[in-house]
């Protein structure tokens, strides 16, 4: 496999087999082949677009049939205020559609309500990929991060998810009630939380930054 940074080859050959998020992990760790500050934002294997595979599939294998691996980069910071300024537009659109579905079920206009969902699911799986992809360009350690005192980001972002089976579990009842206030009082507070957490991530970040 040959790896270019920036349309520079690199001399890193992986050593197989490895998952995605190792392989990223361990280059990220080699200061000679990524500077520092740089993020990466686009990915090519065989000319074929991947930044997903470094957001959507870090637990997969890496191919070892891959012949030339392209990573392009560019300021961390930059990168990930400008990600996180999207983020916050993103949860307080979310917020706006879970409400506005919490009602549809209410007056029992199940069908329109059951589409705000699955919109609303389907821009919550882009935002958690991005939080992670943060983490693991900037090597932080959820584990460490608080979010508050006795809950770790990590335990947050679990326990948020984890929390998702309860709207699929009343979804399978079609206990309409149970859903409107799951989505009233759990979920709209969740997606509060989720700003909470990118605010953290933020300020972890500019600090890392202005370490020596």
């Amino acid at each position: 496999m040959e790896i270019y940074v920036n349309d520079r080859k690199i001399d890193y050959q992986p050593e197989f087999p490895l998952t995605w998020g190792n392989f990223f992990q361990k280059l990220l760790q080699e200061k000679n082949y990524i500077r520092k500050d740089h993020g990466i934002v686009r990915i090519i294997a065989d000319d074929e677009e991947s930044l997903q595979v470094m957001t959507e599939h870090v637990d997969k294998m890496v191919p070892e049939d891959i012949n030339v691996l392209q990573l392009f980069t560019k300021d961390s910071i930059s990168i990930t205020r400008e990600g996180f300024e999207k983020v916050s537009g993103l949860i307080d659109g979310i917020k706006t559609e879970i409400a506005a579905a919490a009602d549809l079920y209410r007056e029992e206009n199940i069908k329109e309500a059951s589409s705000k969902i699955v919109t609303v699911m389907e821009a919550i799986k882009p935002m958690v990929n991005f939080i992670q992809s943060v983490g693991m360009s900037f090597n932080l350690n959820f584990d460490e991060i608080l979010f508050d005192r006795d809950t770790s980001l990590r335990e947050k972002i679990e326990s948020f998810l984890n929390t998702l089976q309860d709207l699929v579990a009343a979804q399978m009842k079609k206990d309409y009630v149970e859903i409107a206030d799951y989505l009233e009082y759990r979920l709209i507070e969740d997606m509060t939380d989720w700003s909470k957490l990118v605010d953290i991530l933020l300020k972890e970040i500019e600090v890392g930054d202005r370490r020596p």
